[in-house]
């Protein structure tokens, strides 16, 4: 079984207390779990409560006056409203790239490889989006959580400790870096060539060219090894449930909401396929596919408005696309975490819910339904290897899937019918041809023979349901 860590290379995980000395009040460690996460990990007593980085020189101060005191930087006084934040740029430049748009001196969307989102994220630059800088986007800080000046020997040296510690005690096979893109890339190169293993790196972006490149850089040289694939997560919702999961053009109000034009495959699609296409990415096996997290607007079960169909697509896209499947905790307990529009949301804590009141119920049908699709994949060897997108529309998908270490291949067929439309025929093109030389398609999932539904170059599927079609010996005996 493999195992991969959480890894934080800030102080964004440190909790909030109530006394010490101000400002590193706001850093200190109250238990040993999360100073091991804070990067102390073996090299220092068992403390009950200890500020692993306590000097001003260990963090970003990006624009402090030179009169001011670190503590009036950090808590902010009349005259200052705190740190320089790494996305202060983000809303304003989002709504020049709408005037631009709307002047058609610029476009956006999922089929522009550089914007693939109507929004200015880390990443887009130029005209479109003019206040996006590098420097901004490593030295402000996100909110009041301290962020390090990774630039710094002793900084560097401990994290690097920590990473290195983490790999070498607790056997990771992989571990997964917080909020990769605000760290010096530098560094994070440094990172990954120490720890010996693959990380992935959590990069909310949606410029393809970017996104490719913090894998490898202009010098051919690995950044990292893989990345969380949010570009193709920002069209889940919508391609599978109509569900707004963001905003355009810095207008967020409808977030949250379901579109009155029903679900829309074609930016997932759209998004999949430039990928595949660019040339661009060292692997797309290394990026972690997934359908919600611990951050955004809403859980799977919301925002598909507990449509089995619907979830079963979704779940279905998530683990047979190429990348790395990563199922969020409760999906297969049914969580309904969400964000409510109105003053009682808690924020991203709404999708963190505990799960030990679901008693780890393993009846439910979404666990089940994943079992399933785990145990699919691995009696077909579905897993690292080549995807080709064959096509897409409003309402269907359809993609394959080398199998069995590239000797076979598996047809997905996906679509956003829903549960109204459970039992209805749903046809698919291109199909498959029927299978030769006692050879038919058989559905991976269901274990049902599918040859039949082949004609035309198109599958005509029975049902709703999401099918994976691959080859086996044929089970009906002509005589």
């Amino acid at each position: 079984m493999c195992s991969s860590l959480h890894v934080s290379m800030d102080s964004r995980l440190a909790h909030e207390v109530n006394s010490g000395p101000a400002p590193f009040d706001r850093f200190a460690v109250p238990n040993r779990r999360v100073l091991t996460t804070l990067g102390v990990l073996g090299r220092r007593p068992p403390l009950l409560r200890q500020v692993p980085f306590d000097d001003s020189v260990y963090y970003h101060q990006r624009d402090r006056p030179a009169t001011m005191s670190f503590k009036d930087y950090v808590v902010g006084t009349d005259q200052w409203n705190g740190p320089v934040q790494a996305g202060m740029y983000t809303q304003n430049d989002s709504k020049i790239l709408g005037t631009l748009v709307k002047e058609k001196k610029a476009t956006c969307g999922p089929n522009v490889p550089q914007q693939t989102e109507c929004s200015c994220f880390p990443g887009n630059s130029g005209e479109v989006c003019p206040h996006y800088t590098t420097s901004l986007q490593v030295e402000g800080w996100m909110g009041g959580l301290g962020d390090l000046n990774h630039s710094h020997p002793f900084v560097q040296q401990e994290l690097l400790n920590y990473a290195v510690d983490l790999v070498q005690d607790y056997g990771a096979d992989a571990l997964r870096l917080d909020t990769a893109i605000y760290l010096d890339l530098q560094f994070v190169k440094e990172v990954q060539q120490a720890v010996g293993v693959e990380i992935l790196g959590e990069a909310t972006v949606n410029n393809l060219t970017y996104q490719a490149y913090l894998m490898r850089d202009e010098k051919n040289e690995r950044i990292l090894t893989g990345l969380l694939n949010f570009p193709p997560f920002y069209q889940v919702p919508t391609a599978f449930c109509g569900f707004n999961m963001g905003g355009e053009f810095g207008d967020w109000s409808m977030q949250g909401t379901w579109s009155d034009k029903g679900p829309d495959m074609r930016g997932l699609g759209q998004v999949m396929t430039e990928q595949q296409n660019s040339k661009l990415y060292e692997s797309l096996d290394l990026m972690g596919t997934f359908a919600d997290n611990h951050d955004e607007n809403a859980r799977i079960n919301y925002y598909c408005k507990a449509d089995q169909v619907r979830i079963k697509n979704t779940l279905v896209w998530v683990l047979f696309s190429q990348g790395i499947p990563i199922i969020y905790y409760g999906t297969e307990q049914g969580l309904n975490g969400h964000q409510p529009k109105d003053n009682t949301s808690i924020g991203q804590d709404e999708m963190r819910e505990s799960i030990w009141q679901s008693h780890y119920n393993t009846e439910t049908w979404q666990y089940n339904y994943i079992k399933t699709l785990l145990s699919t994949r691995k009696v077909n060897s579905i897993g690292a290897g080549y995807s080709e997108v064959k096509s897409f529309d409003q309402h269907h998908l359809v993609f394959t899937r080398s199998c069995d270490g590239g000797l076979r291949e598996a047809w997905v067929f996906l679509n956003n019918a829903g549960d109204g439309r459970r039992h209805s025929r749903i046809r698919y093109c291109p199909g498959p041809l029927p299978g030769i030389n006692g050879q038919a398609w058989y559905d991976a999932i269901s274990g049902r023979r599918m040859d039949q539904h082949l004609s035309e170059g198109c599958f005509t599927a029975p049902d709703a349901e999401p099918k994976v079609l691959v080859l086996r010996m044929d089970e009906i005996i002509v005589s």
